[in-house]
């Protein structure tokens, strides 16, 4: 099963993007998530689409089976 970490931002022109991170660990909790993801906007340290993130939104995990076609 592929596992995608899913964060989602309120960016500085009033929407809202979410950036996707590969096998995040097991035990990944909301609350350390919003740690980085604060880090992050008082850090000014990513733009997306040109926009600053300016508010943590939320978190996700995603799990997809993934079946190859033989």
């Amino acid at each position: 099963m592929k596992r995608t970490l899913e964060i989602t931002f309120t960016l500085d022109n009033a929407k809202t993007k979410s950036i996707s991170l590969s096998d995040p660990k097991e035990d990944l909790t909301k609350d350390q998530v919003g740690t980085w993801a604060n880090l992050v906007i008082s850090k000014k340290a990513l733009t997306i689409d040109g926009a600053l993130p300016v508010a943590f939104k939320e978190a996700s995990i995603r799990k997809v089976d993934v079946e190859l076609l033989v």
